[in-house]
Formats: structure tokens, sequence, C-alpha cells
């Protein structure tokens, strides 16, 4: 006499020898497969915002502004500007009769992105780093546009001018 597992296995296997089901079509089952399917989400397309820089302050070294510290004791030129919902400071400095920029831009949206510098005769391009910050050296004494770019914005400033 059989257990009732062993009951239980027999009926299993007489219930499979009995099958006569067909299987699903394959556009069926690849439908069935793809509804729990992760898809990478395609970014919409959008449009960049070109904002233009407007010049706020413009520090000179050695020479005295009222209410600013840094103004007499530096021997770079700090410029602040405002474009809308960005600002950022520039520093410019001169050494060996090339000049310097550092910056930074205070504000969402443009860590890791791309600043270019560029006039007649050169284009520098430069990465913003993760604080928002850039630096480009080397540049001869001349007037450039600065291009700064970030995930959905541009910040521009048309004429800055190294002397």
């Amino acid at each position: 006499m059989k257990n009732p597992e062993e009951k239980r296995i027999e009926h299993i296997i007489q219930r499979m020898l009995a099958d006569r089901s067909i299987d699903a079509p394959a556009d069926a089952i690849k439908y069935a497969r793809d509804i729990y399917r992760t898809r990478a989400v395609e970014p919409k397309a959008s449009l960049v915002k070109r904002v233009l820089a407007v010049m706020q302050v413009d520090l000179a070294p050695n020479r005295a502004a009222f209410g600013e510290r840094s103004a007499s004791g530096s021997q770079a030129r700090q410029m602040l500007f405002d474009s809308g919902e960005n600002a950022f400071d520039l520093r410019i400095t001169v050494v060996e009769g090339k000049f310097g920029i550092r910056g930074q831009i205070l504000g969402n949206g443009f860590a890791n992105g791309e600043i270019e510098i560029a006039n007649d005769k050169t284009s520098i391009k430069a990465t913003i780093d993760e604080m928002s910050g850039f630096k480009v050296s080397g540049l001869a004494a001349g007037e450039y546009s600065l291009t700064i770019k970030g995930n959905a914005n541009e910040i521009v400033i048309e004429q800055l001018d190294l002397k």
C-alpha cells in the first residue's frame, strides 16, 4: 500500500501526462514579460534658457571701495554679476602678463557644467566643479565673451575686458 505522499506525487505525474494544453503565442509571452521590465526614462527635450549677466560690482586692486574690505588688500580684480536666479563672482589675477580667472556661480543648476571663454583669436573651455567653481589661466589681454553652461541655463557675459 502507498503512503499519502506517494499517492500525491503519482497524482501530479498523471495530470502532467494527461495535459494537452499548448504554449501561449510568443508575442503574448513577450508582452507579459515587458509589463514588468524596467524602462529607462528618455530625457525630455528642453530649450536652454540663455540669460545675459549684468555686472553689479567691479573692485579693482589698490582702489578703495566704500563698504568692501577686500578691495585694498587683494591683488585680484573682483567682479560680481547678477543673472536673474543666479549670481556669480569672478576674480581676475595677472601673473607674468597673462590673466587668470577664478569664479563661482551662486545658485542651483551649474554644478558639473562647463564654461567657455572666447574671443576672435582663442577659445578655452573648462569644467565647473561640484561646488560650482571654475578656473581658467593663461589668457592674453583683450575682450572676451564668457558663457557659463548649466543643466538648463546659460549665463553670458558678452564683453569681459581683461586689461
